[in-house]
């Protein structure tokens, strides 16, 4: 099923077309982004000024076509801060319904966090922190911790109106008007104490001026992935940025390709807002969101279609932001306990496993280079470390050769010892996939250098030859020699054995 978002924001208008799952996952296909600029000037009178709609309107039209080109099932229109703002709010909202048949859910300021957040948080692996959304508008920031809300804030801090309010006729901003400014930003800005304790706070951003300017610093850098989501920038490198930007024109930064003239005018004001926040609260990196609000709103129409028309945002987040279950086999999740009860697994590469395991069930036939790229670009909650780790393991199994020279390419991004971790990774899910295609058991005893594996064979016959193989590379994935032995069928479980010499 197809359902589209339409995200009409204080700066530009967005529509995102989605292939809904009958078990209502979903993916973005396509994506169109128009620069309306309908808050335009809006803090100066209270109201949507005349150019502004007649540009919202047009641009809404030719979404209408885009939409009824794809024929979606259902169409999700919202709006947020410039029309909840303004003075002439349903005059305009009426205008649209009449022109296009569009009729736009206005989200409330909390309402616009908390879907940001939940899009967001499913999509990242930060346990706790601040999740932010920086639009043309507003700041919308949430904290949370394991998808607790613990507070919610929302700032006229959006770079557009920023810029609108302190730059001069050119787009620039005097000295004097950019002190002005930053000090608005710092007084507007929660301050530490007032955010909860949380221990270690990530923070994770998203809206276009967060994605401009980490483009623009995988530019600099020469950054070998082209992946965006949960990329990373230390407030070193943000405020590098922001001091480059803001000494060139709108002009000069609308010639740079990865920033755009969209996105010219508003940078400099929203890169500072992002410098001054990781200052203030004195968190020194940032993570990048490709997800946010439109795929919290997704996700809340489809978990509860009622709820998200009352607006009952808070009735739906919890089961929004659950963290979902792993779909683990019973044998896949025996023995990656008994061998993490051993400690042969750290806690990443069980993280990693689990996940390789999930994407092994699904991943199309394709040789190992253009697997390698499919899995390693994919949006996922690993980091991007991490999912070279799980790309390269899966592309180690289906062959060797092209393994060793993708880990040659991207080594530089990964750790030391990666190498080691990618072969024991993939030594477990070749050793569970046999387990599993002849259902198997499995005992595992472990001594001081040597590991025992006593397998009882499944209805399906055994591929002893096979397995040999297999456990020639988990010896040396492990640095452990393994011994296998096969019993009949027996109705022993498969949970972690301690041996006589682990109880000494």
């Amino acid at each position: 099923m197809k359902i589209s978002v339409i995200d009409l924001g204080y700066n530009s208008l967005k529509l995102v077309n989605y292939d809904v799952r009958i078990d209502n996952t979903f993916s973005a296909y396509s994506q169109h982004s128009i620069l309306a600029r309908l808050g335009e000037g809006l803090d100066e009178t209270g109201s949507l000024r005349d150019d502004s709609i007649i540009r919202t309107v047009k641009a809404l039209k030719l979404l209408q076509q885009t939409v009824k080109f794809e024929s979606s099932a259902q169409v999700l229109p919202v709006a947020t801060s410039a029309v909840r703002e303004a003075g002439n709010k349903d005059q305009f909202l009426a205008l649209v319904s009449g022109e296009t048949g569009f009729d736009f859910k206005v989200l409330s300021d909390r309402e616009e966090a908390l879907y940001s957040f939940a899009g967001s948080y499913t999509a990242t692996n930060v346990p706790a922190g601040l999740f932010f959304d920086l639009g043309g508008g507003t700041l919308e920031m949430v904290i949370a911790e394991k998808s607790r809300i613990r507070r919610v804030f929302s700032t006229p801090l959006g770079g557009l109106r920023l810029t609108d309010l302190y730059a001069s006729g050119n787009g620039r901003f005097t000295r004097k008007n950019y002190a002005k400014m930053s000090e608005r930003i710092l007084d507007l800005l929660p301050d530490r104490k007032e955010v909860p304790r949380l221990g270690k706070l990530g923070l994770v951003g998203a809206g276009g001026t967060v994605r401009a300017i980490a483009r623009y610093h995988q530019m600099i850098i020469d950054y070998p992935l082209d992946k965006l989501h949960n990329y990373t920038m230390d407030k070193k490198a943000v405020e590098q940025i922001h001091r480059t930007l803001r000494k060139m024109s709108p002009k000069q930064i609308g010639s740079i390709p990865l920033i755009g003239e969209d996105r010219a005018k508003s940078i400099v004001a929203g890169s500072l807002v992002i410098q001054l926040m990781m200052r203030k609260l004195k968190i020194p990196q940032l993570v990048v969101s490709t997800h946010g609000l439109r795929d919290g709103v997704l996700s809340a129409f489809l978990k509860d279609p009622t709820a998200y028309e009352k607006g009952s945002v808070d009735s739906i987040l919890p089961r929004l932001t659950n963290d979902k279950p792993v779909s683990l086999s019973v044998t896949s999740s025996r023995i990656i306990k008994a061998f993490s009860s051993r400690e042969l697994l750290s806690s990443q590469e069980q993280f990693i496993l689990v996940r390789a395991l999930e994407e092994a069930q699904k991943l199309p036939l394709y040789d190992p280079e253009t697997l390698f790229y499919i899995i390693a670009n994919s949006d996922s909650v690993l980091t991007h470390s991490e999912q070279l780790l799980l790309a390269l393991s899966l592309v180690r199994i289906r062959g060797l050769r092209g393994a060793d020279w993708l880990y040659a390419k991207y080594k530089d991004m990964l750790e030391e010892d990666a190498k080691n971790t990618i072969k024991r990774i993939s030594s477990m899910i070749t050793l569970i996939e046999i387990l599993e295609k002849t259902g198997s058991d499995l005992q595992v005893t472990l001594s001081a250098h040597q590991i025992r594996l006593k397998i009882s064979p499944g209805k399906q016959d055994f591929p002893t030859a096979l397995f040999k193989n297999t456990l020639k590379d988990f010896e040396n994935a492990f640095k452990l020699e393994a011994q296998f032995s096969l019993t009949p069928v027996s109705s022993q479980k498969l949970e972690p054995e301690i041996s006589s010499s682990e109880k000494t």
